[in-house]
């Protein structure tokens, strides 16, 4: 599902398995038994299309020092959760297992219910402030029916945002998050923030945000300005979907997306990706890298002065959809170099130089 680095060791990669184990690579070599296993709590399906379980992982960003980490998932008991754990004083390839309900609520940041079982989000990501970023769906519906809740546009609810959480001082929630509604609200208006990333450099958000049945969305907002309307479900893709909403559909509180791209061509669900600010491909640098799902496409484009470039297309030079099955996740390691998770393949590649 997932793939990514401790904060300072890029030898070190962590691999997400959606039925709830994490696994280390150290040195290129997969470790045989897993960092973490918590899959006697993490909701189980047989179904590839199932998109509940585990879904993201962080690291403290001093985890080098204090061993914390993060992870978000479906429990058993539909709930959506926010959990921190630790790594092991003894063995650094090992986490510490939380033995009991009592030290499981101690360590969970929160938890709400799931609704009808797609649109999880489940990224997370530490921002340039030290706070971290939770990227929630809506609680799911039909494309015919989008957004049946209206949470999109409901800043009391955290479904359908990107939250902010200060985890050095939990359950105070930090200053500067949107006022008036639930305490963790960053971003709002999201259907399925499915995967989003700070530039390491110049510290601005890229959120990729699944779409229903017309558009899949990217949207880049700039270091530290939060507090945005991304639409959902009054528009999609700049496209007007309900005009019988509060919020109407030529509403200035709506930022529209920076990219946007139709179904026409067998695309479907975007996955969001990283600014490339590694040192193996010099070419790349400063370039966001992003794909979708269905077709396992991949394409760059520049976001420079609130203006994004055309995008243009990486899937040859890749050979990304002839390679890829499912193209769940991108990663990002210490170094700043980038990685493509295979959701069907069970595979991680690494994009090198050729």
């Amino acid at each position: 599902m997932f793939v990514t680095s401790e904060p300072e060791d890029a030898s070190r990669l962590y691999v997400v398995g959606k039925g709830g184990t994490i696994h280390l690579i150290k040195g290129g070599e997969l470790q045989s038994a897993a960092f973490l296993d918590i899959t006697a709590d993490v909701y189980q399906s047989g179904d590839l299309k199932e998109e509940r379980g585990l879904l993201g992982l962080a690291f403290h960003p001093q985890y080098a020092s204090n061993g914390r980490f993060f992870v978000y998932y479906n429990t058993r008991s539909r709930t959506i959760a926010l959990r921190e754990f630790r790594r092991s004083e003894s063995n650094p390839d090992q986490a510490v297992p939380q033995v009991g309900q009592e030290e499981q609520q101690r360590n969970t940041l929160f938890s709400f219910p799931v609704l009808v079982g797609n649109h999880n989000g489940g990224m997370l990501a530490f921002g340039p402030d030290g706070m971290l970023f939770v990227g929630v769906g809506d609680g799911g519906g039909s494309t015919s029916d989008p957004d049946p809740d209206n949470n999109g546009q409901n800043i009391e609810v955290k479904y359908a945002k990107i939250l902010r959480v200060d985890v050095d001082n939990h359950p105070t929630a930090p200053a500067g998050n949107v006022p008036g509604g639930d305490p963790y609200v960053w971003d709002y208006g999201l259907r399925n923030p499915w995967r989003f990333s700070f530039d390491r450099c110049r510290g601005d958000l890229y959120i990729g945000d699944v779409g229903g049945r017309l558009f899949e969305e990217i949207n880049i907002e700039p270091r530290g300005q939060g507090h945005k309307n991304y639409g959902w479900s009054v528009t999609e893709g700049g496209t007007c979907l309900q005009e019988d909403q509060a919020t109407s559909c030529d509403s200035p509180t709506i930022t529209p997306p920076v990219f946007a791209y139709d179904h026409d061509s067998g695309d479907g669900s975007v996955t969001g990706g990283y600014v490339y600010r590694g040192s193996r491909i010099p070419a790349l640098r400063g370039k966001y890298l992003f794909g979708d799902f269905e077709t396992d496409r991949v394409w760059m484009l520049t976001w420079k002065d609130g203006v994004a470039t055309p995008r243009s297309s990486l899937s040859q030079d890749l050979g990304s959809e002839n390679t890829i099955e499912g193209l769940a996740s991108f990663g990002e390691d210490a170094a700043g170099e980038l990685y493509i998770v295979s959701y069907g393949g069970g595979s991680i590649f690494r994009i090198d130089p050729e």
